[in-house]
């Protein structure tokens, strides 16, 4: 069964992007990675560029199920992205990665988070 992560280039994306493959390898994949580019919002550092696309392509190349990445353009909401390729995909797992930046975890996670560990149709784990 599928198994898709919401990957940003940081180091929590990154082991967020290795507990997929562990899953997807345990499920029988494929891995599907998914970075969302806000249109119209340049800077923002979840937005992998090339090179760390290329960094996470190097950490899958060994991965025992077939491995596809995804760079999604949007001007809606991160999370209906991410919803969007789950239920396409028929994924069985959705993996996020999720800054522990206190102010009581972001105000208990974050709108994004929130919203797809409650919208999702498939089990979420939270790295």
């Amino acid at each position: 069964m599928a198994v898709v992560v919401g990957f940003i280039p940081t180091d929590v994306g990154f082991k967020a992007l290795a507990a997929a493959r562990e899953q997807a390898e345990r499920r029988g994949g494929p891995l599907i990675v998914v970075n969302v580019v806000r249109d119209g919002v340049s800077s923002d550092p979840r937005h992998a560029d090339d090179q760390q696309l290329e960094i996470a392509r190097d950490q899958l190349r060994q991965a025992a199920v077939r491995v596809e990445m995804r760079q999604e353009h949007t001007d809606d909401d991160i999370s209906d992205v991410l919803l969007q390729v789950v239920t396409e995909e028929k994924a069985e797992l959705l993996v996020l990665g999720i800054r522990r930046q206190n102010d009581l975890a972001r105000h208990l996670l974050g709108l994004t988070v929130q919203k797809l560990l409650l919208a999702a149709p498939c089990e979420v784990l939270v790295v």
